[in-house]
């Protein structure tokens, strides 16, 4: 190797490895961190203009035979769906948070009922293969669950 070759400096390195706009409507990548999202794939490309075009090619053969104008459309109608699905996952995670409030407070009824709820489920359905169901459903019924139970 040639000892008079210079290296590139990590300063500079920067600003070639930076996310360029016009790669979004050429090539259907948006920013995400110090990545470059491909639309079409999801697939992650470092930002790099030759990474970025090679990605586009060989992965996405049928658009790249496409004429322009036609890329365009089917890059903006990609974006469009992808807007859709990050949407429609924010509303879904927001019923999520609901749904564990919820359960949340299920389990804050259930443990201010100190261990009722759970002993009559028990007797509901635990002992019905039993000779002497009625004899160990007394006992349980007996049993104090409470937390002044242990002092």
């Amino acid at each position: 190797m040639d000892s008079s070759a210079k290296k590139q400096k990590v300063q500079d390195s920067k600003c070639i490895r930076e996310f360029q706009t016009w790669w979004t409507e050429k090539y259907g990548m948006i920013s995400k961190g110090d990545k470059a999202v491909c639309v079409l794939c999801s697939g992650t490309v470092v930002c790099r203009t030759s990474s970025v075009k090679r990605h586009f090619e060989t992965n996405h053969k049928f658009f790249s035979q496409k004429s322009e104008p036609e890329q365009k459309e089917l890059i903006a109608s990609a974006m469009k769906d992808r807007n859709k699905q990050s949407t429609s996952m924010i509303k879904y995670a927001g019923k999520a948070c609901h749904t564990s409030a919820a359960s949340h407070s299920a389990a804050n009824v259930i443990a201010q009922q100190e261990g009722e709820f759970l002993k009559e489920a028990w007797i509901a359905s635990l002992f019905d293969d039993f000779d002497n169901k009625d004899k160990i459903i007394q006992r349980i019924k007996d049993t104090p669950l409470s937390r002044n139970t242990i002092k």
